[in-house]
């Protein structure tokens, strides 16, 4: 940070401002999760068409609401953009104890609720490119990437416990609504508080004060779209492991171990507590050990996070339970790690006036990756009988992910001697 810069200390409240917003956004999504048995039969539905109508329509809208927030985010800001996003995740929980008794509702009340959350993903890239000095980016893009696992682990504790108060799961999703109110006062303290500091852009160059060519340039150039597929092949590794790695611990042989559904839980709760503790780590780590560099925090994370994935394979390890804890808590630290640096990347790479639009657009396009990575694996699972060669397929993605962390480079295009 240069010394004519000085950055608000109201940036760290912005940055728990972020961090709640997307903590409630999280537990609105899977809050249906841990109620999908009574939802189905509520709905009349199996528990395959209750997930699809609850789950698949709330992520789709997630990803296409992500895209278009990239660009409202520019327009208009994040505050805005927030407030409006989080009057629809209220919106959502308050409808549900009212109309929610048919699918056809809980369809239209599901996509209020994805259209929004997509925004809110778009705006990190935003919030860490206007509040923060280029080095502390990381810092940014992985405590938003705690915040979507502690978010995703509270609503399965939280929900539940409010079915067995209200004994209804329709009100029980009201009541997270809780959670998207303290973001809303939060986030209209952000509104009205301390603008962000107008610095010139901090991308190794001087930009154009204004260009209407920025986004063109950025969609135009390889980088851009390394960074898209490095998020789609991030979010496939991510889906497909958290999905997939239950059965193969728990699920009798000869289909795989045999541990049994409590001790996979178990396992996979410690994975996620390690992913949650990697998202932070990753960017102090960035700013303190590579200078705010993101190309070799990617590098090393891809290759150990294939190798501890594919090591859960391994006899050597499985049939020891401290040495497969310790691989799967390895995995979830470097796993975690890949997306935060992707998005802190793009926080310190483009022109401020447009991170939300290539912000939006990669994590738009890069969720549905996790779609391709369940169906993959559901493929490889139904194809062979067992989990073995999903896992293959999980470890094979991370490595070409390493490929495309080789492509992120210093952009030039939008430095005023190259234009």
């Amino acid at each position: 940070m240069s010394k004519n810069k000085v950055y608000s200390k109201f940036r760290w409240f912005v940055l728990l401002t972020l961090g709640i917003v997307t903590l409630a956004s999280s537990m609105v999504l899977i809050s249906p999760a841990p109620l999908m048995s009574q939802i189905a039969k509520d709905l009349g539905l199996s528990l395959g068409e209750a997930t699809g109508a609850m789950m698949g329509s709330f992520t789709f809208c997630v990803a296409i609401s992500c895209i278009v927030g990239g660009i409202i985010i520019d327009r208009v800001g994040v505050g805005s953009v927030f407030i409006g996003s989080l009057i629809l995740l209220i919106v959502e929980g308050l409808l549900t104890p009212v109309i929610g008794n048919s699918l056809r509702a809980m369809l239209l009340i599901r996509i209020i609720g994805g259209f929004g959350t997509g925004p809110i993903m778009a705006a990190l890239t935003t919030v860490a490119a206007q509040w923060f000095p280029s080095a502390e980016r990381g810092i940014v893009t992985g405590t938003q990437g705690m915040s979507v696992g502690l978010g995703v682990a509270l609503g399965f504790v939280v929900a539940p416990a409010c079915f067995n108060m209200t004994g209804s799961w329709q009100t029980a999703m009201a009541w997270l609504s809780i959670f998207s109110i303290v973001g809303l006062v939060l986030t209209a303290i952000v509104a009205f508080g301390p603008k962000p500091p107008k610095f010139a852009d901090d991308v190794g160059c001087q930009v154009a004060e204004h260009s209407d060519n920025d986004f063109k340039l950025a969609v135009g150039h390889v980088v851009t779209w390394f960074c898209v597929i490095g998020i789609f092949i991030n979010s496939w590794a991510n889906q497909a492991f958290n999905d997939l790695t239950p059965g193969f611990l728990a699920i009798d042989a000869p289909v795989d171990l045999g541990m049994g559904p409590m001790t996979a839980g178990k396992y996979m709760m410690i994975y996620q507590l390690a992913f949650m503790v990697g998202s932070v780590l990753c960017g102090i780590i960035m700013k303190k050990v590579f200078n705010g560099n993101a190309r070799p925090v990617l590098l090393i994370a891809s290759v150990f996070a294939a190798v501890f994935a594919l090591s859960v394979k391994l006899p050597l390890v499985y049939s020891n339970s401290t040495t497969l804890l310790i691989c799967l808590v390895l995995t979830g630290l470097f796993l975690s790690t890949i997306n935060p640096t992707i998005q802190a990347f793009i926080a310190m790479s483009y022109p401020k006036r447009i991170t939300g639009k290539v912000g939006g657009m990669a994590m738009g396009i890069g969720i549905f990756g996790g779609t391709a990575g369940v169906a993959a694996g559901s493929v490889a699972l139904h194809t062979t009988g067992t989990y073995q060669l999903s896992i293959v397929i999980v470890g094979a993605v991370i490595l070409v992910g390493f490929i495309f962390a080789l492509g992120l480079k210093p952009i030039k295009v939008f430095c005023l001697d190259n234009n």
